[in-house]
């Protein structure tokens, strides 16, 4: 892994969805990258597997080639494919349904650790850090196996809040 390699996990009961997160002036979601999506059935090994693999794609790029990204719109459009996709194929009636349990972690890998960070779902568009080094965040070593890992990532959706009906 790079210097610093980020990904963005949500889980709702009914999938887990992992989101390389590259890096410019701001962290995106990385247009290059497709996601991957999980049965909530998905051991712990699987998870821990699909978080290492998202966090190895994440990238640092120029500052013009993130602006060149921003103009395009292409990071939107992706989302809102994304979302759309997921609804048609998981039976949602509509985006509300899908986001209202849906939990958000922030992961960081750097050198040495993997940071997860549980998020409060403030509205069905936003999510928040509880704190910035409180005792919810959970940290992994980088050479630990995927199955502690994956036991880590679910324990984090554990400590995430949520203040959506």
């Amino acid at each position: 892994m790079k210097n610093t390699s980020r990904a963005t996990v949500y889980f709702n009961g009914d999938l887990y969805q992992f989101i390389t997160m590259s890096q410019g002036m701001l962290d995106f979601a990385d247009p290059d990258v497709s996601p991957q999506i999980l049965m909530p059935t998905a051991t712990a090994a699987e998870l821990g597997s699909a978080l290492r693999l998202a966090l190895s794609r994440s990238r640092h790029i120029s500052v013009p080639e993130f602006q060149e990204i921003l103009k395009s719109g292409i990071v939107q459009k992706n989302a809102k494919e994304r979302q759309a996709l997921l609804m048609q194929q998981y039976g949602y009636k509509n985006r509300k349904a899908m986001m209202r349990k849906m939990a958000c972690c922030w992961i960081t890998a750097n050198s040495g650790n993997i940071e997860i960070k549980p998020t409060h779902h403030k509205n069905i568009d936003g999510y928040s850090g509880i704190s910035n080094d409180g005792p919810e965040i959970l940290y992994v070593d980088t050479n630990s196996i995927d199955a502690e890992l994956g036991a880590a990532l679910m324990e984090g959706f554990s400590r995430c809040t949520s203040a959506v009906p």
